[in-house]
Formats: C-alpha cells, sequence, structure tokens
C-alpha cells in the first residue's frame, strides 16, 4: 500500500492516484464508502408494504425493505445461511416475507429469521437470528443509508442542505425517469465534470451563446457544495462574455427560449408558451424580460399548487447544482430537479455507475399510476442522451485513459472555478484520516 501522506491534497494540486489506483480505491471502501451516508432510492420506490431496493457500493449490498408497520427497513444484503443475495434490483416480495431462493430461509421484513426448511436438523440455530441490520433514515424524499452503526444523525451530516434546499420541497417531488449507465472512468472523476462550470467553454462551446457562464459563483457548505447564479452573482439574459457581443447582438427572448428548452424537461409546455407570448407583446412597462419571466413562471406554478413562497423570483430561472458529499450532484430548480449518483463499479478505480434521476413536483395528493422501471444501459452508447452529456461521457473516457499517462501527475486546480472540486477532495481526506468532519 502506497503511504497515505503521500496521496493526500496539498497546496491545490491532487495526486494522480486518487483517481487510477487500486491501493486508493481499497482506501476509499475501508474509511469513506463504509461511514458515509449514502442515497439510496427514493421513498416512492419503497412505498408499499414488502418494496424493496437494493443498494450496491462496491463488493457490499444492502437491502431497503417497507415493512407492515410502514417503518423502513435496511439490511445487509445476504441470507445467514449460506450468503445469497435476498433482494436483487427492487420490486415487492411476495406474501411480505423475504424468502431465499437457494434453501428457502425465510425473514420477516423487519429482518427475523421466522422459518427454517428441516430446521430441526440445524444443531443449536439460535432463535433470534436476524439480518444484519444498516442504518437508514430519510429526508427530501430520499432514502439514505450508512454501513457505520455509529454514524452522526443524517441531519447532522447533510447540515446545511435541509435548509437551503427546504424551499424546493424535494420531498414532494416524484420519480419522472431513472436511468443508470457505465462510464469508463473514476467516480471522482465523473462527479467532477458535474461539479464546475469552467468546462463549458471548452467541452460545450456551443451553449455559449445563451450561457453567461462567467457569472457562476460557488460556494462550500460543510461537507457539501453548490454553485450556480448565487447571490451577488449577475442575473442577466446575455451570452458568454466570452463571445464579446455587443448588446445590439444578440436577442433575450432566443436566449431565455434556448435557456427552457436546454433544460431537459425541467421546464413544462406553459413556460415554454409564456415565453413566446412574451416575446410577442413584449414585457409590461417597467419590466425586463426576464423579470415578466420570472413572474409568469412563479404563477405558474402556484397555480399548479406549488408553494413558492420560500423562493426569490429570480430562482425562476436559475438552477441550484447542488453537490452532496460524497456522490450525488446535479441543478435543483422551483419544481424540478435532475440528480446525479455516482458510485465505484466494483472496486475498479477506472470505472464507475452513474444514475441520473428525473424527479417533478407533483401534488400532495396525486396517485402514483405507475411506479418508474429503473433502466440499465451497461454502453452509454446504446441510448441517446442528448448533445451535451454525451459530450461529458465521450470526454470522461478520454479524462481517464490521459490520467494514467506517465506525462501527468494530477490535476492543479482553479481555487475557484473549481473549488468545489477541491474541497471535496480535502473532505475526502478528512475521512482518509479518521476525522470524517467538515472538511
Amino acid at each position: 500500500m502506497t503511504d497515505l501522506r503521500s496521496l493526500l491534497v496539498r497546496d491545490g494540486f491532487v495526486p494522480k492516484e486518487r483517481y487510477t489506483t487500486r491501493d486508493f480505491s481499497e482506501l476509499e471502501h475501508a474509511r469513506l464508502w463504509s461511514r458515509v451516508w449514502q442515497i439510496a432510492c427514493r421513498e416512492e420506490q419503497v412505498a408499499g408494504t414488502g418494496d424493496f431496493v437494493e443498494y450496491t457500493i462496491g463488493d457490499e449490498g444492502v437491502a431497503i425493505v417497507r415493512a407492515e408497520t410502514g417503518v423502513l427497513h435496511a439490511f445487509y444484503n445476504t441470507c445467514l445461511h449460506r450468503g445469497r443475495r435476498l433482494a436483487e434490483g427492487c420490486g415487492s416480495f411476495a406474501d411480505g416475507a423475504i424468502t431465499c431462493p437457494y434453501h428457502g430461509w425465510c425473514y420477516a421484513l423487519d429482518g427475523r429469521l421466522v422459518d427454517v426448511p428441516d430446521r430441526e436438523d440445524f444443531a443449536g440455530l439460535p432463535d433470534d437470528l436476524a439480518l444484519a441490520p444498516v442504518r437508514v433514515e430519510t429526508w427530501g424524499g430520499f432514502v439514505f443509508v450508512n454501513l457505520d452503526a455509529d454514524a452522526e444523525p443524517l441531519l447532522d451530516y447533510l447540515d446545511p442542505l435541509p435548509t437551503l434546499l427546504g424551499p424546493y420541497h424535494l420531498d414532494q417531488m416524484r420519480l419522472r425517469a431513472s436511468l443508470s449507465t457505465i462510464i469508463d472512468a473514476n467516480w471522482k472523476a465523473v462527479v467532477d465534470a458535474f461539479n464546475e462550470g469552467y468546462h463549458v467553454q471548452g467541452l460545450h462551446r456551443q451553449i455559449l451563446p445563451w450561457t453567461d457562464d462567467v457569472s457562476i459563483e460557488y460556494e462550500q457548505l460543510g461537507r457539501h457544495a453548490h454553485y450556480g447564479r448565487l447571490p451577488g452573482a449577475r442575473r442577466q439574459l446575455r451570452p458568454s462574455p466570452r463571445l464579446h457581443l455587443g448588446p445590439d447582438e444578440y436577442d433575450e427572448g432566443e436566449i431565455l427560449a434556448n435557456l427552457v428548452s436546454g433544460l431537459g424537461g425541467a421546464f413544462l409546455a406553459e413556460e415554454s408558451a409564456a415565453i413566446e407570448a412574451l416575446r410577442t407583446v413584449g414585457p409590461p412597462p417597467g419590466s425586463t424580460l426576464l423579470e415578466a419571466y420570472q413572474a409568469r413562471r412563479m404563477q405558474l406554478l402556484e397555480a399548479r399548487g406549488f408553494d413558492v413562497s420560500g423562493l426569490a423570483p429570480d430562482l425562476m430561472t436559475s438552477a441550484d447544482d447542488v453537490f452532496w458529499f460524497p456522490n450525488v450532484v446535479g441543478p435543483i430548480y422551483p419544481g424540478s430537479a435532475i440528480l446525479f449518483r455516482v458510485r465505484p463499479l466494483g472496486r475498479d478505480p477506472n470505472r464507475s455507475i452513474k444514475d441520473t434521476w428525473v424527479l417533478e413536483w407533483r401534488a400532495p395528493d396525486t396517485v402514483d399510476e405507475r411506479r418508474v422501471q429503473p433502466k440499465f444501459f451497461e454502453n452509454w452508447r446504446e441510448r441517446s442522451w442528448g448533445e451535451i452529456t454525451e459530450q461529458d461521457y465521450e470526454n470522461l473516457g478520454n479524462v481517464q485513459q490521459g490520467m494514467r499517462s506517465k506525462g501527468w501527475t494530477g490535476p492543479r486546480l482553479n481555487p475557484r472555478q473549481e473549488g468545489n472540486i477541491l474541497h471535496m477532495h480535502r473532505v475526502i481526506d478528512d475521512y482518509l484520516t479518521a476525522g470524517g468532519g467538515h472538511g
């Protein structure tokens, strides 16, 4: 094992071994993934009695199950008899019991062993056997698990995200889509790609005509971070200043329309129609096009029953890109969210699993007519993800290949635009050196 001290972040420099070596991957599994709260699923995925979701991290598997009492339980996903996995993917356990497909050992939904075929043949089998529990707690409609039985409470771990995100009412959102694929890159390299806007001017130049990438601000929040149009950032309908266009060389209405159309379905048809109406008749006297649209979108959300009382008008056209340490990142909008969860693929330092969750707000009394079925694509090229996402995926494979070169020793990070990435590495170091605090 490489000396840990040589792998720690120093003066903004991140040693390459953190992205490319099995030694560092093993350290993460031993000291990071075994101790952090991780989003396992959404509550609506385990809404009914017997509903389950399997969550995997490295070699470890956890089964999350809803019991008859309505209480969520989480267990290590292994039968006490011969180690067979009990939960596979997601679904519902038949007859309100967890039955091992191998030899038929049967457990109650709270993990108690309740039946063993030919039990009399087992000498001295204890009467109180139960599946090994895993810590499970919920917030914002998400189910979190932690492999450390002595871990701090979830709300303490998440602080201050519950306060920041409270007005978005994530608990009232529901899954619209759940898509997973394998990326040929280290899990941290994938998180990095969605935890800063610095790469837009290099990789996604086609969106610069309607994206003011220069005004993006970054902020670290305990273990976590976010970026976007934060307080103090300029909020204007303008292209990237990198294009050096004058006010008479771009159309604010076109920028707003492109902004909305490029958000991956986060805005609904009525919002798009509102833009076209405003472009036709113009904003009310004393109001800019942006202000008029923000007010109109707030009215549309209120009409649907969404509580916007905690949201400022300028958030109607902004995304809060939040990083939930260690492995979830993505934009959150009033009424919708697109979140990415990234995990190592087994213990391979060069490959990862990326899950994409598209969430949308629904009225609390809405009856879900169908359960969203997660879709998995072993090769991301099997599906059309859109131009920007495919640029990211293609790029990440090239990043990981380049990281393994003898000519590269590690990233030297921009302390402002890549400050969230640097912060993530420092918090990881805190776990690796046994602190596990707020960085």
